[in-house]
């Protein structure tokens, strides 16, 4: 009944304008909210730091899957992913664990851990 009603009741102009004005305004602060968090989390240093260890662990991987495994090499690379774990996490050590890449992040870390480990 109620699904019949809804369907024959037609929103009035003012209705609708109050929903478009509802829905931008939801839409500039997700996009402000974004912004904040892009700015917190993904700042240029950030960004470049993020890129260069990127790099090396590519270079790190290739070197591996070319046959560059010599004790010297293996503790090189075992060393530079210890250090990565070593670099302190600010989207963790804020206590902000319902931040969406918290549980991504915290399983990466576990994955590392066993690489070094295994």
């Amino acid at each position: 009944m109620q699904a019949l009603e809804e369907t024959l009741h037609k929103p009035t102009e003012e209705e609708q304008l109050e929903e478009t004005r509802r829905h931008n305004a939801a839409v500039r602060i997700q996009k402000a909210w974004r912004k904040k968090m892009r700015k917190q989390y993904l700042g240029p240093d950030f960004l470049w730091t993020d890129l260069a260890v990127h790099a090396r662990m590519k270079v790190d991987r290739n070197a591996a899957e070319e046959g560059k495994n010599t004790t010297r090499d293996r503790w090189r690379r075992s060393i530079f992913l210890a250090g990565r774990l070593q670099d302190g996490n600010d989207m963790l050590s804020k206590g902000q664990s319902n931040h969406p890449e918290a549980a991504r992040k915290h399983l990466e870390t576990q994955h590392w851990l066993e690489l070094i480990d295994g």
